[in-house]
């Protein structure tokens, strides 16, 4: 069973940003960060947040100094259908960014147009 994922994505910060995808049966988010931004490393949480809240999760991340990205991955099957939501916020600086993306039934295609 193929099913087919719709991204919505909402950066809430001009300087970071999420970005999803399919990864053959998985989804990726990577946030990605501003070098200069992260002179000294930073501690970043992924929230995921499932359709009805059973399957939530979050992972922390220690993110060295001056690197620009961290990605976190979910498997999509087993995943509850619906709406989820991606949070990810900088402990250290209490930024955030959040994006959507919708898992929905079977299809030939992964993401929508």
């Amino acid at each position: 069973m193929v099913r087919k994922i719709v991204l919505i994505l909402f950066p809430l910060l001009i300087v970071a940003d999420i970005v999803c995808q399919q990864e053959n049966e998985r989804i990726t988010c990577t946030y990605f960060i501003q070098r200069s931004d992260n002179a000294h490393g930073l501690t970043v949480e992924f929230h995921w947040y499932s359709p009805k809240g059973d399957d939530d999760r979050i992972k922390r991340f220690k993110v060295p100094p001056f690197y620009g990205s961290v990605y976190d991955y979910r498997f999509v099957p087993g995943r509850e259908e619906g709406r989820w939501r991606v949070v990810v916020r900088e402990l250290e600086t209490n930024k955030s960014a959040t994006t959507f993306f919708d898992l929905n039934g079977s299809s030939e295609e992964f993401f929508a147009d």
